[in-house]
């Protein structure tokens, strides 16, 4: 990936950021904790420790790989809360990316999302594990009334709070100039895909449009934690 940028933020709101993100060459990851005293940002700094730690052991990264990674990182953070009370209820989503040629990988657990854009089009590739992704599945909500529902902060699955856990993958073909967009939800749960859609729209320089999607957040009341993450493939 060239002009890879990322940058997470406090918001206007939070006491305490427990967002957290990593890039290291073509492989990129965030997270967002959730849950006690400090246990959001113990878990979701835990996590990507651990998914950096067993992707850097790999020589090959694949899909599977991804999943292995996400999974090594759930078993770390049970593991820990079994060995501390106070900790009891934290967990953290993730969302971790690979480019290898000319395929894009990722892996996903939460609310954390990822988009590609190209050409004008903007399209989420994963799929949110939280209570008002499935009322929208439902039929019970818009995608709209998802950011102002009194349950959007419930997630249906996190890494760290359970043994087993399923994590979505998957694999899709890119071609050069395409850019992705990885974030946590105090980017999608406040700025409209159409909004950042724009954004990206206005300028190829991801730093810019860095910010520029910072300012929507705070404008939008930064009322959580926001990290972003860009890169041009």
């Amino acid at each position: 990936m060239n002009n890879i940028t990322g940058l997470s933020k406090i918001g206007l709101v939070r006491q305490q950021n427990e967002d957290r993100f990593f890039i290291k060459g073509n492989i990129c990851a965030v997270t967002d904790g959730m849950g006690g005293y400090r246990g959001g940002e113990i878990a979701s700094t835990y996590a990507v420790d651990e998914i950096q730690d067993y992707l850097s052991s790999i020589s090959t990264i694949t899909e599977s790989e991804l999943v292995n990674a996400v999974l090594h990182a759930n078993t770390r953070i049970v593991n820990r809360v079994a060995h501390e009370e106070r900790l009891a209820g934290m967990g953290t989503t993730a969302v971790v990316v690979a480019v290898q040629d000319d395929i894009l990988l990722w892996s996903s657990v939460g609310d954390s999302r990822l988009y590609v854009y190209h050409k004008d089009i903007l399209e989420q590739i994963t799929t949110d594990h939280s209570m008002v992704q499935e009322l929208v599945e439902a039929g019970e909500i818009t995608k709209d009334e998802m950011k102002v529902h009194p349950q959007r902060n419930l997630l249906t699955r996190a890494v760290g709070v359970d043994e087993t856990l399923q994590v979505d993958s998957g694999r899709l073909p890119i071609a050069s100039g395409e850019r992705i967009l990885l974030c946590t939800d105090g980017l999608s749960g406040y700025v409209s895909d159409d909004v950042i859609k724009s954004i990206l729209e206005s300028t190829e320089d991801n730093e810019e449009a860095l910010q520029l999607l910072m300012d929507a957040v705070y404008e939008a009341g930064a009322g959580d934690n926001v990290t972003i993450i860009i890169g041009t493939l």
